[in-house]
């Protein structure tokens, strides 16, 4: 007895020695991502929900200076063509938690007051209001960890606890995300404390005891219901949490009862209102599944006026919807953050877990996922890293089912005592797989973020915040329209009004302007960055696909990099249409020499070109 308690206390040392190594080095990871390499925010909907975060910080309400030609039209729809207020336009894009929770961390470091914070480019690239939101989502990053690592060891052990919490520490996706200002560091907490809850509400079910049963699967469908309250693609986890509480928790079909319930009032009530300035959350579903079963991207169902300028297919719908749910497989492993052992949960499907408790959580994660990997069909999304991705909000259980199907297989290859030393090779492999080109890549990092660039170096192309809340925001006011290819950097960096610049010209001059003439609603400027020329795939053709009629603007500061002496306005060239019958107005009437707005601000070269009014940079 004395020998076996001597070699648990030793255990019990050895993972308190490994929980504090493994706690310095996730953390220290972290804010090296946070406060060394950080080179800013790149993600649309991060910048975009930290310019509403800062209208609510101000009292303004969940008002958006990013405006999209899309709601314009809706909303001027349902006010029956009278005059809209453009200084308090309504947000109807997001789920309202998110910028809430930034708001709050805006208002605590005072970033809610822009002139208060400006850039000195002198002393760096990097915004601090960008900080200040990644440092949100670092902190919901690091409470995931924690609450991965409870629920790991409450399913399995310490070894797959420590284990799986090291995957996500060490991955270079899960550090993205942590610093992106996105929501799912936030989803990811509330998607693991639910299953937590489960857990709970699944051993009261086994126990027969159904008040408690009925509590911990009530708490569950509460923390799944604020997932969806932080981004609107989490309805999709928490059908699958439904479905499972319905199936498999006695009485069959009461929890699942509870769970509608719970949803309605604390997502479709809010929902509902949120949606009802631009026709109704009916009609922002209908806009979704439009361009995502449709041809076209969602962006440019956003800066169009006409859903008949959509292509809409629906052989396309079908081949999209299966090509793309089978597509979550192919990108499991990627989007899971590339940990090597996220695929091995498909095979501990397969496998029958002694523990009810196991066994339970492995399904409801299951079904989360496939509702997720459906929800991400139908929109659209594959890229690993994005506003509306659900991939990776999964990948520390599946990492921990994935580890428990290792270690079953190596328990069954008879190793006796060289099990422990073969675990431990094991895991140092895989961990080296998972993120060895990760580590290899940070002496590079500090480089980079210390030494080369003190300043810090912004995600150019095709943002560079210093001229945005520089040059851009000294030379216009806050009253009147900017019409840009980045709306939301902006809105964030210059604090001024933005509207999406359209793919029409028709529809700009023939919809948009009557809409903005009855709001007496006076637009300032034209600006053309790098989103235009640089990010678009395909060259000089994927350019004019994504600008449309406004091509000749992205095209400009190309043209004037190849041929710089010439000094030339591309513009120019499109003063009169090919067919003479045409009436309507044409690119070079609103912006060339001889247009509205004549005059070129070259805020970074030929790079970011401003189209004014008036000379000289008057406002």
């Amino acid at each position: 007895m004395p020998l076996q308690i001597a070699v648990r206390e030793q255990k019990a040392k050895f993972y308190s020695g490994i929980r504090l190594l493994l706690g310095v080095i996730v953390v220290g990871l972290a804010f090296f991502q946070l406060f060394i390499t950080f080179r800013g925010l790149d993600q649309p909907a991060a910048m975009d929900q930290a310019q509403i975060a800062r209208q609510i910080a101000r009292g303004e309400g969940a008002t958006s200076k990013m405006i999209r030609p899309i709601d314009v039209r809706d909303m001027d729809k349902v006010k029956r063509r009278k005059a809209l207020n453009f200084n308090a336009f309504p947000d109807t894009n997001y789920a309202p938690l998110y910028p809430r929770v930034l708001a709050t961390a805006l208002k605590i470091t005072g970033y809610d007051k822009f002139d208060s914070h400006r850039m000195d480019a002198e002393l760096s690239n990097v915004y601090g209001g960008d900080r200040v939101i990644a440092s949100v989502s670092t902190l919901f990053f690091l409470t995931s960890l924690l609450l991965a690592y409870l629920l790991c060891k409450s399913l399995f052990d310490e070894l797959i606890a420590c284990t799986t919490v090291a995957f996500m520490g060490l991955s270079e996706l899960m550090l993205q995300y942590a610093v992106s200002g996105l929501a799912q560091p936030l989803m990811m907490s509330l998607l693991l404390g639910s299953l937590l809850c489960l857990s709970s509400s699944i051993r009261a079910n086994k126990a027969d005891n159904v008040t408690k049963c009925a509590i911990w699967s009530t708490l569950s469908m509460l923390l799944v219901a604020v997932l969806c309250l932080c981004n609107n693609m989490g309805i999709w986890c928490a059908l699958g949490m439904v479905l499972y509480c319905g199936l498999f928790l006695k009485p069959k079909g009461l929890h699942a009862a509870y769970g509608a319930i719970i949803l309605a009032f604390v997502v479709l009530l809010p929902a509902l209102s949120i949606c009802a300035p631009t026709g109704g959350i009916l009609d922002k579903f209908l806009h979704s599944v439009y361009f995502g079963f449709g041809g076209e991207t969602g962006n440019q169902m956003m800066r169009s006026t006409a859903e008949a300028s959509v292509n809409f297919n629906n052989s396309n719908f079908f081949l999209r919807l299966f090509g793309y749910t089978f597509a979550q497989f192919n990108t499991l492993y990627t989007n899971m953050g590339s940990i090597v052992v996220t695929p091995f949960f498909l095979l501990a499907l397969f496998n029958r877990f002694k523990s009810d408790v196991v066994e339970g959580v492995k399904w409801c994660t299951f079904f989360m996922w496939l509702f997720s990997c459906l929800g991400l069909a139908l929109f659209g999304e594959t890229a690993p890293l994005g506003a509306s991705q659900l991939t990776i909000l999964f990948a520390p259980v599946f990492a921990a089912y994935g580890l428990a199907m290792v270690f079953n297989l190596l328990a069954r290859m008879n190793l006796g005592q060289n099990l422990a030393s073969v675990r431990a090779l094991t895991i140092f492999g895989m961990l080296v797989i998972s993120s060895g080109l990760f580590l290899f890549q940070l002496p590079k990092q500090l480089y980079l973020g210390i030494w080369t660039s003190a300043r810090g170096l912004p995600h150019y192309p095709p943002y560079y915040p210093p001229k945005l809340n520089g040059d851009l925001y000294d030379m216009t006011n806050s009253e009147d329209l900017i019409v840009t290819d980045q709306p939301w950097a902006v809105a964030w960096y210059a604090d001024r009004k933005a509207l999406w610049l359209p793919r029409s010209v028709d529809e700009f001059t023939t919809v948009l302007e009557p809409i903005f003439g009855r709001g007496n609603q006076r637009i300032q400027g034209f600006l053309i960055t790098p989103t235009s020329h640089a990010m678009p795939a395909g060259g000089v053709a994927g350019i004019i696909n994504d600008s449309g009629d406004f091509a000749p603007l992205a095209l400009e500061g190309k043209l004037l990099q190849l041929a710089p002496k010439h000094n030339m306005a591309f513009a120019d060239l499109f003063t009169t249409h090919a067919n003479e019958q045409t009436t309507t107005r044409t690119l070079g009437s609103i912006v060339s020499s001889q247009g509205q707005y004549p005059y070129r601000n070259f805020l970074l070269g030929a790079d970011i070109i401003y189209y004014s009014r008036t000379p000289n940079n008057k406002r």
